[in-house]
């Protein structure tokens, strides 16, 4: 049974290469491979590099341009509960398109698939994944591609 998600995705600025309805297919699939069985909500931004250095400077203390900058809204404190039936909201993701098109060409790929592995990347941190630490990282890159491994995209129509 699919769960009602509420994913948001907003490209700010150029970015072609970008797809918004399969960028929130990738969210409910990697939300379904995590096994999420609760209705939640997520927002994704693609930004430039320099919206995301500000960001990272504001908010992680980092001067510098970064791929994905996450921000938690729903912390496992429990601290409030989410009533039966009510949507949680988990957090934000800022993703780099300007960085993630620099790394896909260091490694041979392609900007599209970047941003979908930070896409990924950012779920995985907002439901509690951390990397940390060097094995954490590995663990986390590691779950990032089997949940890309069987992700079939969605087909563009050409209009």
């Amino acid at each position: 049974m699919p769960f009602d998600h509420s994913i948001s995705v907003a490209i700010e600025g150029d970015c072609p290469a970008a797809d918004k309805a399969d960028l929130q297919a990738v969210v409910e699939h990697a939300l379904a491979a995590e096994g999420v069985e609760e209705s939640v909500a997520i927002g994704v931004v693609l930004v430039d590099d320099e919206t995301i250095h500000q960001l990272n400077r504001d908010y992680l203390h980092h001067d510098e341009p970064t791929d994905i900058v996450t921000f938690p809204l729903d912390g496992d404190d429990d601290f409030v509960a989410v009533p039966r039936g009510m949507q949680r909201e988990l957090g934000e993701m800022y993703i780099s398109f300007e960085r993630a098109a620099a790394q896909s060409a260091d490694w041979g790929s392609d900007q599209e698939r970047e941003i979908r592995f930070l896409v990924v990347h950012g779920v995985l941190h907002l439901l509690g994944w951390d990397d940390a630490t060097t094995e954490e990282r590995e663990r986390m890159l590691a779950r990032q591609g089997e949940i890309l491994a069987d992700w079939v995209p969605l087909r563009r129509v050409a209009r």
